[in-house]
């Protein structure tokens, strides 16, 4: 693995796909069935299917078609592994069906539950809201001899560039051979090796600078990404200065090489899924004690500021949610039915969990949404509350 080439700088396939299947599930007008499945059998293989059928017995179908259905859902489990199984299909599968294991849980309007099933229009408002939270993470190593740079996304982690080789001549192809005194090619000013050694420190800042800039590439083509560095400290450091300004600000951690740098992408992608997570767990405490100093808090107020724009983040838990107010034919919810009456006074309103309309209002508000989970979800519940933003920064 000598050659060199630029990362992929397209979006990584599962945000792609996700984004696919929402674009061709808005085009249906066949009701469907829409299932969020927790897949992990424990000690029994046939749960997973056993919550399957408890959330299809629940929705209003005629037995044949609800069998098909549990039918269709056991064919689906065969091929998938642990996450989350989200399916849609028609009445008559062979008609319309799709389905996607997902390594992070959509945030379920209502709360979390093993299995939530509808019958109806696709029910996509988890998986929108999964797109608008969850960050893309960039992660790069880098020494004298290679760089590799991974993607994770949507909980799927991905090597996005291939092993970059950097400080033997020989094999050096893709950083202009006439300006460094490849074989077979002078360099300027003398033979190709007799100043190998003088030439070192040049060549590595060229691959610094190209390593930098490919960087700037992968993240600015990932909307919100953020960034991990990693490698022998004096490599970072480098790496980093190499960076523009706003680069520089989305750097989420830096560490040292979590395994053998020789090693192929799935013997990373659990050190490094289990680094972006640390490193996101001690964001998210700081930006706790924040929220408690600085913070709007209380679930009236912070949908007040973040539907007024005033807010750069809003945070919630994944797995509780609490019910609002929405004005029926506008954007405007409200946490009881006296706020939302200041906007709509005399309109139709509905009671409807928060959730659903979450990255709606957070994209009108320009706000990133960060959703907690485990430990920083039960933090933010027990110190805070059920929902808190942070201001903008004037």
């Amino acid at each position: 693995m000598s050659d060199a080439h630029a990362p992929e700088t397209t979006v990584l396939p599962v945000r792609r796909e996700l984004e696919d299947l929402l674009g061709r599930l808005k085009e249906q007008d066949a009701p469907m069935a829409s299932l969020y499945l927790d897949v992990h059998a424990d000690t029994d293989p046939n749960a997973p299917a056993q919550r399957a059928d408890a959330a299809l017995r629940e929705l209003p179908l005629d037995r044949p078609v609800r069998e098909r259905l549990e039918r269709h859902v056991e064919t689906a489990l065969r091929d998938v592994g642990e996450g989350t199984l989200v399916l849609f299909a028609t009445e008559d599968p062979d008609a319309f069906s799709v389905h996607r294991l997902l390594r992070v849980a959509p945030p379920l309007p209502g709360g979390a539950r093993q299995a939530a099933a509808r019958w109806g229009q696709p029910w996509i408002a988890p998986l929108e809201l999964l797109l608008a939270s969850e960050q893309p993470v960039v992660s790069v190593f880098a020494d004298e001899r290679r760089a590799r740079l991974f993607v994770q996304d949507v909980g799927e982690v991905t090597e996005a560039a291939a092993y970059v080789r950097a400080m033997d001549p020989t094999d050096w192809r893709q950083y202009a051979e006439h300006e460094t005194g490849m074989p077979g090619r002078p360099a300027r000013g003398g033979s190709g090796m007799d100043d190998f050694e003088d030439r070192k420190e040049e060549w590595t800042a060229k691959f610094v600078r190209h390593v930098a800039s490919q960087i700037e590439i992968a993240v600015g083509a990932r909307e919100g990404a953020r960034l991990v560095l990693l490698g022998e400290k004096r490599r970072v450091n480098q790496l980093q200065d190499a960076l523009s300004e706003p680069m520089k600000k989305r750097v989420l951690a830096t560490g040292p090489a979590l395994v053998d740098p020789d090693l192929g992408p799935a013997r990373w992608r659990e050190p490094l899924a289990a680094f972006i997570r640390d490193a996101l767990h001690d964001e998210d405490e700081a930006r706790l004690e924040r929220l408690e100093r600085d913070g709007v808090t209380g679930v009236g107020a912070t949908l007040d500021a973040l539907q007024r724009a005033e807010l750069e983040l809003v945070a919630v838990p994944a797995d509780v949610d609490v019910d609002v107010v929405h004005c029926l034919g506008t954007d405007w919810i409200a946490e009881n039915e006296a706020g939302a009456r200041t906007v709509c006074p005399d309109g139709p309103i509905e009671r409807a969990p928060l959730k659903r309309f979450l990255a709606t209002i957070a994209r009108s508000g320009r706000a990133r949404i960060r959703i907690l989970r485990g430990v920083d979800a039960d933090a933010l519940l027990e110190r805070i509350g059920p929902m808190a933003g942070l201001p903008r920064r004037t």
